[in-house]
C-alpha cells in the first residue's frame, strides 16, 4: 500500500511538473484483495485536488500512445512481475516513448557552466572532476582557461582544463547535456580546495551566501516554518544547510500567526509562520560557505523529510 513517501513523491512531481507513472511490482505474489486495495488507495491519492491526475490502466501499446500525449492529466498504471515477465515489455515501451523534458542543445549559446558532482586525484594526471555540462561548450587544452569554485572563502581558482573524457573516451570538446570528466592544472594546495557542489566556468563568476526564493511548503505532516528555521537545501548540485533570515507571505494572509502580547510591526514580522500549503518569499542564508547560484534555479529543502520546493528569484551581495 502507498506510504507517506508515496505522497511526498507525488507532491514533488507536481511541484516540479514531472510526469507521473505508477508501476505495481511483484504482482505474481500479491493476493488479489491486497492488490485491489493498493490500486484503490493509489488512485485516491492521484485524484486528490493537490495532485489532480487521472489514473489510466495501461494494458497494451494503444494505451501507451494515448498516455504519451496526455501525461499532464493522466497517470499511467502499469502492472509488472519480474518472475513471470508480465508488463515488463509494456514498461520498457512506455519509457522509450517518453518525450525529452530538457532540451540541452538549446543551451549551447549560453556561457559555459559545468556542475561538479565528484572529485578524483588521479596519479600522473592530478585533479579531476566529474559532472554535468549544464550550459555552453568548452574546447580543452593548455590554453583553455576556466574558473573553478567557489572555495570556502567565496573566491574562484583560475586554472586550465588540460583534458576531458566522456564515457572513458578522451575528447577535446564538451557541450551542454553531456556528462564528462575534466582534468585541471592545479597545485597540491589548490587540489585540496576542490569539493562537490562547485562549478566550472569560462567567465569570472560570483558567489553568494544569501539568496531570495519563492517557496511552497508541501502538504503533509504538520510543520511550522518561521524566522531562523534551518533546513538542508538542494539547488542542482549544491547541498548545504541554510537559515531562513526573512519571510514574507504571498497571498496567504490567513496562514500568518502572530505571537500574543505586543502588536508592533516588528513583532508581527518575527511571528510569520508558514504551514503546509503556504507560499512565501524567503531570504535564505547558507550556514557554512558561499555558493554559486543564479536566479531561475529550482530548489528543494528538507529537515529529515522533504518540506518544500521553490525557485530562486534573486541573489543579493554577490562576491567576486
Amino acid at each position: 500500500p502507498p506510504t507517506h513517501m508515496t505522497q511526498h513523491h507525488l507532491n514533488l512531481c507536481c511541484s516540479f511538473g514531472i510526469p507521473v507513472i505508477v508501476v505495481f511490482t511483484k504482482i505474481d505474489g500479491c493476493p488479489p484483495h491486497a492488490f485491489k486495495t493498493s490500486k484503490k488507495e493509489v488512485s485516491k491519492l492521484l485524484r486528490a485536488p493537490d495532485v489532480g491526475k487521472k489514473p489510466y490502466a495501461v494494458n497494451n501499446e494503444k494505451d501507451i500512445e494515448t498516455c504519451i500525449g496526455n501525461l499532464h492529466v493522466l497517470a499511467p498504471l502499469i502492472e509488472t512481475s519480474c518472475v513471470t515477465g508480465e508488463g515488463i515489455e509494456l514498461l520498457q515501451k512506455m519509457l522509450y516513448a517518453l518525450p525529452k523534458r530538457r532540451r540541452h542543445e538549446k543551451k549551447v549559446n549560453r556561457p559555459f557552466e559545468f556542475l561538479v558532482e565528484d572529485i578524483f586525484n588521479v596519479p600522473g594526471v592530478g585533479g579531476v572532476v566529474s559532472g554535468f555540462v549544464n550550459a555552453g561548450e568548452l574546447t580543452v587544452g593548455a590554453n583553455s582557461h576556466v574558473f573553478v569554485g567557489p572555495t570556502d572563502d567565496g573566491t574562484f581558482m583560475k586554472t586550465a582544463a588540460k583534458s576531458a573524457h566522456i564515457a572513458r573516451i578522451s575528447t577535446s570538446y564538451v557541450t551542454s547535456g553531456q556528462s564528462a570528466c575534466l582534468a585541471f592544472s592545479l597545485n597540491k594546495e589548490m587540489r585540496k580546495k576542490l569539493r562537490r557542489g562547485m562549478v566550472v566556468m569560462k567567465e569570472p563568476p560570483t558567489s553568494t551566501k544569501e539568496f531570495d526564493a519563492e517557496i511552497c511548503v508541501l502538504k503533509g505532516e504538520g510543520t511550522t516554518i518561521r524566522k531562523s528555521y534551518q533546513a538542508y537545501v538542494h539547488i542542482l548540485n549544491v547541498r548545504q544547510s541554510a537559515y531562513a533570515r526573512n519571510i514574507e507571505l504571498l497571498n496567504n494572509s490567513s496562514d500568518i500567526s502572530f505571537p500574543t502580547g505586543r502588536n508592533s510591526s516588528e513583532e508581527k514580522k518575527e511571528g510569520v509562520v508558514l504551514r503546509p500549503g503556504s507560499r512565501a518569499k524567503v531570504r535564505f542564508e547558507f550556514a557554512s560557505r558561499p555558493e554559486y547560484i543564479r536566479p531561475g534555479m529550482r530548489m528543494l529543502f528538507r529537515d529529515g523529510r522533504v518540506r518544500g520546493v521553490g525557485i530562486i528569484t534573486g541573489v543579493p551581495n554577490m562576491v567576486s
